[in-house]
């Protein structure tokens, strides 16, 4: 007990770490040029193996957003221009990864809006007929498994967003791994469903979607499949090419959109409703690998400088 005590007295040490990164850095932009997107970075602490990683969340598809958080009971929901265009842009993305689009976002909808009236696709009725609907946001993506029309995604997971440090190699001393990225606690679980096993390299749904957001994506993080989703007017020269420039610098603002050829000011004031240049919550992920037994640390902090806010804690 001593010894797994002090296992966890490391990751707690290690998540202080996680902190300072996030403390130091310049939040008006985030982006891979940041010393937090380094990736999973692997180094030894007091003679017990360590793994950290520190991801924004904004990286993802916020689906709480897709509702307004200050309905009453039983009212009826209206989706905004805003909603309405992340309804559009998670439907596109999800009939990418092997969904009916369209019919999994209503019916997404449907589980967190707060009326009994169902959206156009959608149902008012969980996957499970004895579950009543939930009416409120979720609390992890795992309640994707009791939500009609959702599967596992069929793809890969996004790639690694290759930070400068990634590149360069070095974070208080540890080394870059380039392995499979720590999973989420709250990873969805969809083992009942026959049609879709677990294949070696498939993605969950905690790589592309989170329910701790700003409500906005940053276009500095987005994997290439959530950027393509989000405008039917961005070819994928173009987010390559956005990719390629943020590599280089963060994008810092609607100006250097500008200098995407192709960009024109109506598809910048649709990305306007999607998208941002920084974050506000970021996991950070960490594992402490010693007998008697490792373990898993999954929090997710609201940045600020001064006193983060946590908002997720678990140990596994």
């Amino acid at each position: 007990a001593r010894s797994k005590e002090a296992n966890y007295q490391v990751a707690r040490s290690a998540f202080e770490l996680g902190l300072a990164l996030l403390r130091s850095d310049d939040s008006d932009v985030d982006g891979p040029d940041d010393l937090w997107a380094a990736g999973p970075q692997e180094m030894t602490w007091e003679g017990r193996l360590l793994r950290l990683e520190v991801q924004d969340e904004e990286r993802r598809f916020p689906v709480n957003a897709l509702v307004s958080d200050d309905l009453g009971p039983g009212e009826v929901f209206k989706p905004s221009e805003e909603q309405d265009a992340l309804a559009k842009a998670l439907a596109k993305f999800l009939d990418g990864q092997g969904l009916a689009g369209q019919q999994a976002t209503a019916a997404l909808v449907d589980w967190i809006d707060p009326d009994s009236v169902p959206t156009v696709g959608g149902s008012e009725v969980a996957r499970d007929p004895k579950m009543p609907q939930k009416n409120a946001p979720l609390d992890s993506v795992h309640e994707l498994t009791y939500i009609q029309g959702w599967l596992r995604p069929s793809g890969p997971p996004p790639k690694p967003l290759l930070g400068l440090a990634a590149v360069t190699g070095d974070l208080a001393g540890g080394k870059n791994t380039n392995e499979t990225e720590l999973q989420a606690s709250d990873a969805d679980d969809f083992e009942g469903d026959q049609n879709s096993p677990q294949q070696l390299n498939q993605s969950v749904w905690s790589d592309w979607l989170t329910v701790h957001s700003s409500g906005k994506i940053n276009i500095n993080t987005a994997p290439k499949e959530i950027l393509l989703a989000l405008d039917d007017q961005l070819t994928e020269t173009m987010v390559d090419e956005i990719i390629s420039k943020r590599q280089e610098e963060s994008l810092a603002g609607e100006d250097d959109l500008r200098q995407i050829a192709g960009m024109d000011e109506d598809l910048l004031f649709r990305l306007g409703r999607l998208t941002r240049f920084n974050s506000q919550y970021f996991r950070i992920r960490i594992r402490v690998d010693a007998p008697p037994g490792p373990i898993n640390v999954d929090a997710v902090v609201l940045r600020d400088k001064k006193d983060p806010k946590v908002v997720r804690w678990e140990v596994h």
